[in-house]
């Protein structure tokens, strides 16, 4: 009789302990009063006992073929681009009412029918991204080689972010986490509070991501770019346990230092698992702006538009008045510029120091001029493998460190 129900013994148990988990943490993280910050605490609440109980209950599941994990994967992501096309049917003020009503039906019970597959892709992720970091020997040694720390994501919009900079320079100078899907007003009203004293820039931004644990990852429709955004959330957990990001709050060198090693390892993480994993199925399309600004631009045509060329451009010319004072005329051209870049269909709600504060934190983008970049992929290249290049950059706690390294890689 114990026989036959411990496997619902082990179930309850795992449950109740990741239940217990989350009312201890309940009790001891702080809570944020104001409605329009990010609630972290309750993040890690809703989520935790959930990743103990499946985590350990999943000897007790049938393991899916793979060719049924392609299969969960690509209608996973067929559902983000239906639910995406619903909700801009719905949202389009050209729509007449009974369209958008059923539009917003549809959307609905897509989004139902995502919620039912969404720990299963989940799963199969991180399953994935285990198996191509262990075979690139991305691991601890903790008694035997293992992944560590383990692959943990959970498919949700992640905060919105206040970015503050000093208008006089481009420096990130406080960060905020805000709630996702924040009212346009309101973003206007916290950035005018930011700006009320006349020396403070400030911007509210999406994030890409953000590498909580599990890693807050927002469900899109490129499966391409999915990857790399799960594997650079990963690199930056990785890096937690190395001096490199135990270092990263420290200055706005040291995030630089940290958001360009997890771009340029995420990247390349990315495509080996995409490379492994292909999906035919699986919806692509470029997005008007580029995942935070991560993604290197392709060679375009002298007569194109170019996003990288032009926006490298303002950010060099910015700089340069900003060094010799001009600080009006700077966020004149920003302005400017942003309208140009509107006008070729990369809608960008505002452009100003903080923005350059946030997206200069990825050295190896279009929007930073900051040397870090160029030296970080160089580095790369000159390493024999990514394992290496890794175990080099996360032993960097300042920028003079990665100077010394440039000679000596391997």
């Amino acid at each position: 009789m114990l026989r036959r129900y411990s496997p619902h013994l082990v179930f309850l148990g795992v449950v109740l302990f990741g239940l217990a988990w989350s009312l201890v943490a309940m009790a001891l993280l702080p809570f944020p009063e104001q409605g329009r910050d990010y609630n972290t605490g309750e993040f890690l609440v809703r989520h935790s006992w959930v990743k103990f109980a499946r985590v350990g209950t999943s000897p007790f599941r049938a393991d899916l073929s793979e060719p049924a994990k392609d299969a969960h994967v690509a209608r996973f992501f067929e559902l983000n681009q239906l639910i995406a096309d619903a909700e801009r049917t719905a949202g389009d003020p050209a729509t007449v009412a009974s369209a958008a009503i059923a539009a917003e039906t549809t959307a609905s019970e897509l989004r139902d029918e995502r919620a039912s597959i969404e720990n299963r892709v989940e799963e199969i992720l991180e399953g994935r991204l285990t198996a191509v970091i262990d075979d690139l020997g991305l691991t601890r040694r903790i008694g035997t080689e293992i992944v560590w720390p383990p692959v943990s994501i959970e498919f949700e919009e992640p905060p919105s972010l206040l970015v503050q900079s000093p208008r006089n320079e481009i420096r990130r100078e406080s960060d905020r986490l805000l709630e996702s899907g924040l009212p346009i007003d309101d973003r206007l009203e916290i950035e005018a509070e930011a700006e009320a004293d006349g020396e403070t820039s400030a911007v509210v931004v999406n994030v890409g991501a953000i590498a909580m644990y599990p890693a807050i990852v927002p469900p899109r429709t490129d499966y391409r770019s999915t990857l790399q955004t799960i594997a650079h959330e990963w690199i930056h957990h990785y890096l937690f346990f190395a001096p490199l990001g135990r270092s990263f709050y420290e200055s706005d060198r040291l995030v630089t230092l940290n958001e360009t090693v997890a771009n340029v390892a995420g990247d390349e993480l990315g495509e080996v698992m995409y490379a492994r994993y292909p999906l035919e199925r699986a919806p692509e399309f470029v997005s008007a702006m580029p995942l935070s600004l991560g993604t290197r631009p392709k060679a375009q045509a002298q007569d194109e538009f170019a996003f990288g060329r032009e926006m490298r451009a303002l950010r060099l010319e910015v700089d340069a008045l900003l060094a010799g004072g001009q600080v009006e005329e700077a966020e004149r051209l920003m302005e400017e510029r942003r309208l140009v870049f509107v006008e070729h269909g990369y809608y960008i709600r505002r452009i100003n120091q903080a923005y350059f504060a946030f997206h200069g934190s990825y050295a190896d983008t279009p929007a930073s001029s900051d040397p870090i970049g160029p030296k970080m992929v160089d580095l790369r290249d000159q390493s024999l493998s990514l394992k290496r290049f890794l175990e080099v950059a996360r032993e960097f706690v300042s920028v003079e460190d990665l100077d010394a390294a440039m000679s000596g890689a391997r």
